[in-house]
Formats: C-alpha cells, structure tokens, sequence
C-alpha cells in the first residue's frame, strides 16, 4: 500500500509539487551549505595527512563556494520547485566531485567508501522537497560518479562498494516513493478541507472568504493594481422562491454560476456574496471591458428562454483602483440598486451615474 501512488490528478501536479518544495526547502538548503562547510572541514584532515598545508586540495575543497553562492543567491529570488529542486542535486554532485578531486590530487582513497554513504543520507534530506522521479534520475548518476572514483583512484574491494552503493541508492529511492505518497495523501486531505472552506457547496463558487485570500496580509487591499468588479443580483428572486419553492431557486442560483463561468476568463474570480447575488472580480480590466463582460452575462442570461424557470438579471459595475476593496463593492451596489429602482436586466457602472 506505501508503494501504490496516491492520486494527484494532472492539472495539480505541479501544485503538489511547488507545496511539496515550500514546505521542505529549508530542510534542504540547510543541508546542502551545511554538506558543503563540512566538505571544506575535511581540508584540516588532508593537511593532516600529508604533515603540512595541503595545497593540492585548496581548490578542490574551497571551489564549492562558487557553487554554493550561486545557489544561495538563487534560492533567495527564485521559489519555482523546477529550478531549485534540480539545482539542489547540482550541488550535492558537485560535493561528491570535489571529494573524488581532493583524494584523487592527494593519493588516498581510503574514505570515499564512508563518504559515498553518507552522500546517501544527503540525497535523503533533497529527496524530500524534490519529486520522486527527479530524485530517483538524479541518484542514478551517483553510480556513474562512485564507478568514476573507482578508475581514478585504484580503489579495492570493488564488490563492497558496489553493493553497499547499490543497496544505498535503491533504499533510499524506495524511502522517497514511500515519503511522496504520504505526503500526498495529506495534499489531498488538505486540499478538501480548503476546497470545503473556500467555495460555497451548492454551485461550486468561492466564498467570502476568498476576499481575504485575495488581499496582501493584514489589510483590506486587494493584491491587484486595477480590477473591475461586477455585482449581480437576480430579479424578483424572493417571489420565485415563493411562488415555485426554494428548489427552483436553488436551479436558477446553479445555472447564473454555468452561465458566470462561461463568460470569464480563467483568471477571473467569481464569489458568491449572498443568497442569489454574487461577485465577479476581472483583474486588471478597465471600465470597458468590465461593462462588457457584465453585458455579455446579462444578455446570455435573457436568451436562456428554455429554462424551466426563466429569470433575469441586475448588473452594477465599479472599478477597483486600490485600498479597501469593501469601498468598491459598496460602489458596484448603488449602481446595482441604481438599476434594480429605475430598470431591471440592465448593466449600470457607478462611474457612468
């Protein structure tokens, strides 16, 4: 059951893997910088080994620096899993290439065996963050480099290595597959449990408190610059309920959000804010667009004449500029109301009353 995946369904994947990442990235470049000074510790032992400076391995040992500010620097401005988890393994390869360097340069292999072990462990710190089929392609090349210390340095007790490094590799590959269904296992869980909180469970739409999400932290400022915002409320709706039941309102409430959806875009937000109104956020779209947006759903909503409960539709449109985004619902509402008092099925911007 531990080696059976867990179901990530595709358009999620790389969901899951980003979560996966921030979620362990800490872990992972902690170990590397730390496997890196502990890489560089080891020129006091080379020192020790030829009675003097070892100058053969400065640059063998000290080199990893370069890397490793690369990767700092990296790590600070890039969150993407696809650059860092790669580059991750980078760095541990170029680890274990400055220690195949440094005993190579200074003639004794005797404690690449102990290493390649403990690289082991390292790659079971990056598997973590990283996806299993990375970290299992990026394991695999370890064979190429400990075959490679084996014709560089002579070394004996080939079939020691060689088993030791293998049972390593697939023990460890096999941990990571085991690590990644759990964890995905809790994605899904955690996932249901957001999907419960954010939308409302009769149409599928986002709740409130999807507003909040929206906003930089400890604020009521939205995160975008300029939106339109498109309030609609269905006409008349409290007498439909009354004269043909709650069910057919719970109908017409379930085909305005199929109708919402069909004419926004991907990116837009669609929040249900009450009973029968809901809330359509369209970043970065002025005045224009948004009124058109808001007639197209009106329109669709007027030609849908095979309904078995036809209804229609007020729209009120305001543009959001920054601050407090209640401020521009309130806006988007008096023009809603402006055009319930003097006409239904219409589309009024407060900035054109």
């Amino acid at each position: 059951m531990l080696l059976k995946p867990a179901i990530i369904p595709r358009e999620k994947r790389n969901d899951f893997y980003q979560c996966k990442y921030d979620h362990f990235k800490d872990l992972t470049v902690w170990m590397i910088i730390i496997t890196c000074i502990i890489e560089m510790t080891f020129f006091v032992s080379d020192c020790s080994m030829v009675n003097g400076f070892s100058k053969e391995t400065v640059l063998p040992r000290f080199l990893i620096l370069v890397p490793l500010g690369l990767y700092l620097y990296t790590f600070k401005h890039v969150s993407s899993y696809k650059i860092m988890a790669p580059f991750s393994y980078v760095m541990i390869h170029a680890c274990m290439l400055s220690v195949i360097w440094a005993h190579t340069v200074i003639g004794d292999s005797s404690a690449l065996r102990e290493t390649f072990l403990v690289m082991h462990l390292v790659y079971v710190v990056a598997g973590i963050s990283a996806p299993k089929n990375l970290h299992c392609f990026c394991h695999l090349l370890m064979a190429a480099e400990i075959v490679f210390a084996i014709c560089v340095n002579n070394m004996s007790k080939i079939d020691t290595i060689v088993s030791l490094g293998g049972a390593g590799l697939v023990s460890v590959c096999v941990f990571e597959v085991i690590f990644e269904n759990a964890y995905a296992e809790q994605y899904n869980i955690s996932k249901k449990l957001e999907d419960i909180s954010l939308h409302d469970q009769l149409t599928g739409a986002f709740n409130r408190t999807k507003l909040k999400m929206l906003c930089m932290e400890e604020s009521n400022e939205l995160d975008y610059k300029k939106a339109g915002f498109i309030l609609i409320d269905i006409n008349d709706f409290r007498k439909i309920n009354e004269n043909f039941g709650h069910d057919a309102g719970d109908a017409i409430i379930k085909e305005l959000y199929e109708i919402i959806k069909f004419c926004t875009r991907g990116g837009d937000v669609c929040i249900r804010m009450g009973d029968e109104q809901f809330l359509i956020i369209v970043p970065e779209q002025g005045l224009a667009r948004t009124k058109e947006i808001g007639e197209r759903i009106r329109s669709k909503v007027e030609r849908k004449t095979e309904l078995e409960y036809p209804f229609k539709v007020s729209i009120g449109v305001a543009i959001y500029l920054g601050g407090d985004y209640h401020v521009t619902i309130n806006l988007a509402d008096k023009a809603l109301k402006f055009a319930e008092e003097n006409e239904v099925n219409i589309v009024v911007a407060y900035e054109d009353m």
